[in-house]
């Protein structure tokens, strides 16, 4: 198996650091890109492992961290609250599409990667994330699959959106590490003039490729009806709505993981069968 992890840069030279697996056959291989979401990063919970195991399956997997999400060398805490706090919506879609243009155009990965299966797998605001540019890109990505997404970015009580507008930030308390996270007021901002562009039922409807909505039913923080929603809009010919019994946002799993739950293990192979259906073909 091959693991390494490299690092580009953005147009704002912040360096984006990804984490790259194959098995050391892969030639010309479908490759998924993993995206993580709010408060997420490239190892936290469950992505190494679930990066792994679709690697021994015969994928690459390319698994990133967005340049503002406020991870440094320390996974156990954010080192970087002042790149979080500038961290928008459209800056990780600016981030990914960079990803995704050094695999195209051969910058990564050259001869290793199959440029006609490429595929997106997003967990809660990265499946999102993941929605939004499969819609942009539509036919060059094959593939499409989101763990516990929302249907809707506009997830803020009226007392927040006042302090956006009274105190130019917001506080959100990481539950793990404890910090106070800071959202600038341009993260609402980029939302109010984005509006179409950062519509994700609008955009899920748009994309036409395979998609499978997986979702918990005992999600604590996105419920499962966002995925049943965004599977009803979804155009694809091919899609599927998964509920994962007793799964929470987290499928079980907390940073640093220690063991596969049932929940965690019934996500993978759902999400693995799909891959091999109509990604690996």
């Amino acid at each position: 198996m091959i693991r390494k992890t490299i690092h580009i840069q953005n147009a704002d030279k912040e360096n984006i650091y990804i984490d790259i697996r194959h098995r050391e056959d892969a030639r010309e291989a479908p490759a998924i890109f993993i995206i993580h979401g709010f408060k997420g990063f490239k190892n936290w919970g469950f992505f190494p492992d679930l990066s792994e195991r679709l690697a021994l399956d015969g994928y690459v997997t390319l698994t990133p961290n967005f340049s503002r999400n406020g991870i440094g060398y320390d996974y156990n805490t954010f080192e970087f609250l002042n790149k979080f706090a500038e961290n928008t919506h459209s800056h990780e879609l600016n981030d990914l599409q960079i990803i995704i243009d050094h695999v195209k155009e051969e910058k990564i990965c050259k001869r290793t990667i199959d440029l006609d299966r490429l595929a997106l797998l997003g967990h809660s605001r990265g499946g999102a994330t993941a929605i939004l540019k499969a819609a942009e890109l539509n036919d060059d990505i094959k593939c499409l699959v989101t763990w516990a997404a929302p249907c809707t970015f506009f997830r803020y009580s009226e007392a927040q959106i006042a302090q956006w507008k009274k105190d130019g930030f917001i506080e959100i308390e990481n539950s793990r590490t404890k910090q106070m996270m800071r959202l600038n007021k341009e993260y609402w901002e980029d939302l109010n003039k984005n509006k179409n562009k950062l519509d994700i039922l609008k955009a899920v409807e748009k994309y036409d490729n395979p998609s499978l909505f997986i979702h918990g039913n005992k999600d604590e923080t996105v419920d499962f009806s966002d995925s049943e929603k965004l599977h009803e809009k979804c155009s694809a010919y091919a899609k599927r709505f998964e509920i994962i019994e007793n799964a929470t946002h987290t499928f079980g799993i907390p940073h640093p993981m220690q063991k596969e739950t049932e929940e965690y293990q019934a996500a993978c192979l759902i999400t693995e069968n799909w891959f091999d259906n109509y990604l690996n073909v």
